[in-house]
């Protein structure tokens, strides 16, 4: 049995530009600060909840609450929606995303869950979207930690199989260095991230979609786990 982990944005779906939009139109509309920078790359923690606490602590000294995690979860699918109502193809799969998570569901040989940065109402959004219905599909988000390695066990956990052999599929570096520090092999996606840079992190094979389902198996069975930098 091999559990295969799934990120939500630039991995399944190509939503990245929409979710960064409506994640700033979000932070500015909750608490009337505006986002100093759109690149994930420059925030510790590479999470919708990691993120929104740095930015806080950054402009106000303090962390954020629950309280105000779900109250900006709240707005964020809020602008999901209203971003969508407008413009819908910008939450478009990455090419064969469903017909992929069908076919794995389907396997006796596989297992699946979901670890995304991604709250968890933003994330079964954006896979209804594109024609999923994640809502029972075992799963870390970001509700459950600011750390993706966390949020990785935890999806590990829910998914509530006996196995060793995990693959973690992700678009970004912070996904190939959860692998890394967790011990799981990653096959990097690179729809809409710099394969070069996914491939510095580690990552052994990459794939820009999944048009070729035979390729995706092919990446999964020869997929490695990243080495540790530094």
């Amino acid at each position: 049995m091999i559990l295969i982990l799934f990120d939500v944005d630039g991995t399944l779906t190509a939503t990245g530009d929409s979710d960064m939009r409506c994640y700033s139109a979000a932070y500015t509309k909750t608490f009337g600060f505006t986002m100093p920078s759109h690149d994930w790359h420059d925030y510790e923690h590479v999470t919708d909840s990691g993120g929104l606490g740095e930015l806080l602590e950054r402009e106000r000294g303090s962390f954020v609450t629950d309280e105000e995690m779900a109250q900006f979860e709240a707005a964020l699918v809020a602008e999901l929606e209203a971003e969508y109502a407008a413009a819908p193809e910008g939450f478009a799969e990455v090419p064969g995303a469903r017909r992929l998570v069908e076919a794995v569901a389907a396997s006796p040989d596989f297992a699946f869950s979901l670890a995304t940065g991604c709250f968890r109402g933003s994330a079964l959004f954006k896979l209804e979207k594109i024609g999923l219905n994640a809502s029972e599909f075992a799963g870390g988000f970001a509700n459950d930690s600011f750390s993706r390695v966390e949020i990785a066990r935890t999806g590990i956990a829910r998914a509530g199989v006996e196995t060793q052999d995990i693959v973690y599929i992700g678009d970004g570096i912070w996904d190939a260095r959860t692998s890394a520090a967790l011990g799981m092999r990653y096959v990097g996606v690179t729809h809409e991230a710099d394969e070069e840079r996914l491939r510095a992190e580690g990552a052994n094979v990459c794939l820009r979609d999944y048009n070729d389902l035979d390729a995706f198996f092919d990446a999964v069975r020869i997929a490695k786990v990243p080495e540790m930098k530094g």
